[in-house]
């Protein structure tokens, strides 16, 4: 480990609560293990950022953003951290669903076809009549994953009675299975785990949201995905707990931005050198994907707006929506 990291590390030591000191108990579910996504969450115990602030953070990892959601909705976390158009999606149902920092900067899902159909499949409007493989399908709360299939679908001409959607879940094994096999003809992918199918040849890349090129043809598609979710009655009962979490996040955040991705793959506790260097490359290649303080960029909200309101295309309450009415920036502030 560099000198650079090791001093770090001491620092945060250094900063944590005076010994004695009893922690605040604190509760997140996430989607995981494993996304990139939500990296930072999986580092706060690991470099002390919840012990800094006198507290200690507990991780429970859900199958999706709709499982992660479902536990603070009843009762089994304090917080969770998902993509924002999920949270808006149940916020249309539970008004208490609020949000309180940005966790990420860039949305990198990708959709993936396999590679079985290459040649035959060379754009969205092509996989009419396929099978395509969600993280989850839920009825109740659209996840993010969801929201992003639907609105390339709907651009490409794609009808939403035209396709079948399955649940592949998040782990690289019943993914790639579910390709290789030809259970699923495509999935919305996530990182590394992308990667890891283009290399394998499981599978090839359709369209990145990640890439400069997507974001010009796809408005709204630069939208804020990881965000802290939290409940707007305990924030009233309780609202030192939901600062000291914001506080905690922020750590998290600062020592990534400040770190090079092989530090962070080292924290992570990749072993697996395949493993480790997909990461590396993926924490290298979109270094937006992580926001460095926590803000909600004025900008990338109304992008997020945009988004989620094009992709429920036919719902009432959501093209009716504006996000502003579950953003609480009170912690964080705001920037362009």
């Amino acid at each position: 480990m560099s000198p650079k990291y090791l001093l770090s590390l001491l620092l945060v030591a250094l900063l944590a609560a005076p010994a004695g000191a009893e922690p605040m108990p604190l509760s997140v579910s996430v989607p995981g293990p494993g996304a990139t996504a939500y990296l930072p969450v999986e580092l706060i115990p690991k470099i002390g950022a919840d012990k800094a602030e006198g507290a200690e953070l507990q991780i429970s990892f859900a199958p999706s953003g709709g499982g992660a959601l479902a536990d603070l909705t009843g009762n089994n976390a304090d917080f969770a951290v998902v993509g924002m158009p999920a949270a808006m999606s149940l916020h249309l149902k539970d008004p208490r669903i609020v949000v309180l920092a940005a966790v990420n900067d860039l949305p990198l899902y990708v959709l993936m076809v396999r590679e079985g159909l290459r040649g035959q499949v060379r754009e969205p409007a092509d996989l009419k009549g396929r099978v395509i493989g969600l993280h989850s399908d839920s009825a109740t709360t659209k996840n993010t994953s969801q929201q992003v299939l639907e609105l390339i679908f709907r651009r490409a001409g794609v009808p939403p009675g035209s396709y079948r959607k399955i649940s592949v879940g998040r782990r690289w094994e019943s993914e790639s299975m579910m390709l290789k096999s030809g259970a699923a003809d495509a999935v919305i992918a996530d990182e590394p785990h992308a990667t890891r199918m283009v290399e394998e040849k499981v599978a090839f890349p359709l369209l990145h949201l990640g890439d400069p090129q997507t974001m010009r043809l796809y408005a709204g598609t630069g939208f804020l995905r990881g965000v802290l979710v939290a409940r707007q009655d305990r924030i009233a009962r309780d609202p030192e707990r939901h600062e000291k979490m914001v506080r905690i996040l922020q750590r998290a955040l600062q020592w990534i931005a400040t770190h090079s991705p092989e530090e962070v793959a080292d924290l992570a506790g990749v072993t697996d050198a395949d493993e480790r260097r997909r990461l590396v490359r993926v924490l290298r290649q979109y270094p937006r994907q992580y926001s460095t303080d926590g803000k909600f960029s004025a900008r990338q909200l109304a992008a997020t707006e945009i988004f989620f309101i094009d992709s429920q295309r036919g719902n009432s309450a959501a093209e009716h929506f504006r996000v502003e009415s579950m953003v609480v920036d009170r912690w964080v502030g705001r920037k362009e």
